[in-house]
This record gives C-alpha cells, sequence and structure tokens, in this order.
C-alpha cells in the first residue's frame, strides 16, 4: 500500500502519521531491524512514526473502524498490528494470531482467564473496560476474587510493569502468592539451582551484585491502580491481575 494510501486510514481515525528513515544505530551488530513504528510527539501532539528501510515490508491495511479509532495493520510478512487509541493515547500492539478485524485482534489481545469469562459477557460489552468479568487498564486486567490474604505481606504503592522500559501502573496494595524465587545478575536471570551452581564453580560469584526476585507468582490487588495515562480505577475487593497477550517485537518502539 502506498504511503498516502496507508496515511488516509490513519487519517479516517484521527491519527497523524509520519515515514520517516530509520538509521543504523552506532555500535549496532547485526541488520537490525527493518522498520519500527513509534508513537512520537510534536507541537502539533502525538503522531504515529513510521521509520523505514530499504528493507523495509509492505504495508496494508485490513480494517478501520473509525468511530471505535482503531485500525488493523499488516505487513507483507505476515506481521499484524493493532493501532488505535486508548483512552487518553494512541497505541500499537503486535497482535500474534492470524486475525483479519479489530474485534478479533482485541479478543487475541485478552489473556486466557479474561477469554474463559468472557462468554458470559454481552460481545457489545466485551471490548469495555470495565464489565461484570474484569476491569481493565492499559495491557492489565483485573479479574475480582473471593479470597484473603491474612497474615501475607501486602505491599503499599507497588509498581506494575511489563518490562523495565514501560510506565508503571501504581497499585494501592498489592499480594504475590506462590511463583519461585529467581536471582538477577548482570542482566542474567537464573533460578536459585543455577545460581548455587554458580557459586559452586566460582565462589566469588556469590560477591557479585544481585537481586533475588520472584518469577510466575499470583499477583493480587486491591484499592485504586494509577498511570499517568489513564484514568485512576478503584478495585473493590482483591482483583486477580493479568496482562494482555501483546505480541512484543523489536519493529515496536512503542510500550505503555
Amino acid at each position: 500500500m502506498r504511503q498516502d494510501s496507508l496515511s488516509r486510514h490513519f487519517e479516517a481515525m484521527g491519527a497523524r502519521v509520519r515515514f520517516t528513515r530509520l538509521e543504523r544505530r552506532p555500535f549496532q551488530r547485526g541488520r537490525g531491524p527493518s522498520y519500527t513504528i513509534d508513537i512520537q510527539r510534536d507541537r502539533r501532539g502525538p503522531f504515529f512514526d513510521f521509520a523505514l528501510t530499504d528493507r523495509a515490508p509492505e504495508f496494508e491495511i485490513l480494517q478501520t473502524v473509525p468511530k471505535e479509532r482503531h485500525l488493523l495493520l499488516l505487513t507483507s510478512r505476515g506481521e499484524r498490528y493493532l493501532c488505535g487509541h486508548d483512552e487518553r493515547h494512541w497505541f500499537v500492539s503486535g497482535i500474534e494470531a492470524p486475525v483479519s478485524s479489530v474485534h478479533a485482534a482485541k479478543r487475541a489481545l485478552m489473556p486466557a482467564a479474561v477469554l474463559e469469562r468472557a462468554g458470559s459477557v454481552k460481545p457489545s460489552k466485551v471490548d469495555n473496560r470495565r464489565n461484570r468479568v474484569f476491569k481493565r487498564q492499559g495491557e492489565w486486567f483485573f479479574i475480582p476474587v473471593d479470597r484473603s490474604f491474612d497474615g501475607e505481606t501486602i505491599h503499599r504503592d507497588e509498581p506494575l510493569r511489563r518490562n523495565a522500559r514501560s510506565k508503571a501502573h501504581i497499585c494501592e496494595e498489592l499480594v504475590r502468592a506462590g511463583g519461585t524465587a529467581v536471582y538477577i545478575v548482570g542482566g542474567a536471570t537464573l533460578t536459585e539451582k543455577q545460581y548455587r551452581d554458580a557459586v559452586r564453580r566460582d565462589p566469588a560469584f556469590a560477591r557479585r551484585r544481585k537481586e533475588i526476585r520472584v518469577a510466575n507468582a499470583g499477583v493480587y490487588v486491591r484499592g485504586r491502580v494509577s498511570h499517568a495515562d489513564h484514568s485512576t480505577i478503584f478495585l473493590e475487593g482483591w482483583h486477580h491481575v493479568h496482562i494482555n497477550r501483546e505480541l512484543t517485537r523489536s519493529s515496536i518502539a512503542f510500550l505503555d
């Protein structure tokens, strides 16, 4: 699809788009990505930035839904992206499933625990940020649960992040239940056995700076959840936290 045609689809949902040259970064190893899709800002506000090289694929619009301010983008390599507006800001999310509509792309982003319960919600309300099954803030879904955490450590003003680059969602109260301990040493994540084996091979390894974290824990939150780009939500009682199934690629520069 020509760049001017692509721009018209973005303009139909109220967005601006700009095409730039993707330059090779200093000291970059290998060929690097052939394109990136990012949300940038200028004096007129935010816009979708497509940074391209000569190796960039062709782009095709599978569906545009102007009323919902969403569109589904396909590359000639089969990569899919849902681009749209969520509450206060524009976003782009990688979609793994071979979907062809905006509605199907939204469902493909839902975590399995949400999909299991989606059948009890009217189709017109499944995409809402709040319904009888869950509340959603950005990429995080909160499902109410009937349980207590007496005796457990309740963390206050605790952040939720997809990764170190994403903006934190701050939870008034948060509990982690279950999971396994992991050791983060020099950027590497090691299981307890791997860490002990490394210390046994090299006792000096124990003196290296490390962080002990919990992996695969169940996360439960209660109270206010705030984020710079979203309205604050209030969770009455404990809710189980699930993250969406966004497919993160090097081609996506934007992270919520």
